[in-house]
């Protein structure tokens, strides 16, 4: 192996703990209410997923349990959230190729839930 191609693998491999700290703070940084917790829960690893196909199918597959979680927040007003939520379960009923914006509207939502900003 030449020594820039292995000096530069080193280089890689010392900053592979970095990234997946980095990318632990992302995920783990956030402090909610354990209701809303539960759902976003649920939520993050579906939204942040590769869109596509998968994603979709997977969104579908999770709406109810979303729908389920949202109907238990109480530490908060959740009514556009689970509207959000039953346009994405409509969506996935009947115009599948339709999943990815009604699961960007779920998020949106989810979104203004825990920021507090009026819905559109």
């Amino acid at each position: 192996m030449n020594k820039h191609l292995a000096t530069t693998l080193l280089a890689l491999a010392a900053m592979l703990p970095l990234g997946t700290a980095l990318a632990q703070e992302h995920h783990h940084h956030h402090r909610f209410a354990p209701d809303v917790d539960a759902f976003h829960a649920v939520l993050a690893p579906v939204w942040h997923a590769q869109p596509g196909e998968a994603r979709a199918q997977d969104a579908c597959a999770k709406a109810g349990r979303m729908a389920s979680l949202a109907a238990d927040i109480r530490s908060t007003d959740a009514a556009a959230l689970r509207t959000a939520i039953a346009a994405l379960q409509a969506t996935c009923a009947g115009k599948p190729a339709g999943v990815d914006g009604a699961l960007y509207e779920v998020h949106e939502e989810f979104h203004r839930l825990i920021e507090h900003r009026p819905a559109k």
